[in-house]
């Protein structure tokens, strides 16, 4: 019996190891997302952009499936020079959810950007301190959460038992 638990608990402890790893895997996996969209608040200056374009692309990801990407065209000028680019802001399988995100960006109407000081093209439409802007590195943080937390109940689960003492009165 002592044998069988002695397996058992290094069998725990084994796979608690690997989601510890898979934990940590994917917190520095994570962390390189959340150092550049801090950067993009902190370093890209910001600019009125006036939307020239809002629709809803279909992407063709094999002969069966389809994904539905949000391509916004805009208009913003930077130190006197009018610059026009266009970029995805949403993407998804589902039209409906694609097409909601295109109608907050109605053609005609002006938003606020953050442009690359580097490359006046790429921009953010949208960037702030919210969770839809941090969507990646929040959610692969999160999953590895969940692997450390699973990581640390295996490895309590693990730890001997102590016998307990009675007292006699």
């Amino acid at each position: 019996m002592n044998e069988k638990t002695n397996e058992r608990r290094s069998t725990l402890q084994v796979i608690a190891v690997a989601n510890l790893i898979i934990c940590v895997l994917m917190l520095i996996f994570s962390a390189p997302f959340f150092i550049h969209q801090v950067e993009v608040l902190r370093t890209w200056p910001t600019a009125k952009a006036q939307i020239l374009r809002s629709d809803v692309v279909v992407d063709r990801i094999s002969e069966h499936e389809q994904f539905y990407s949000a391509r916004i065209g805009l208009l913003y000028t930077i130190n006197g020079k009018p610059i026009t680019t266009e970029l995805t802001s949403f993407q998804d399988h589902n039209y409906l959810k694609t097409r909601a995100r295109t109608e907050e960006f109605p053609v005609g109407s002006w938003h606020e950007i953050r442009y690359s000081p580097i490359d006046p093209l790429q921009a953010r439409i949208g960037a702030g301190w919210n969770a839809r802007f941090f969507a990646l590195p929040l959610i692969v943080a999160g999953v590895g959460a969940c692997f450390g937390i699973i990581a640390g109940v295996l490895f309590a689960v693990a730890q001997p038992r102590r016998p307990r003492v009675q007292l006699s009165l």
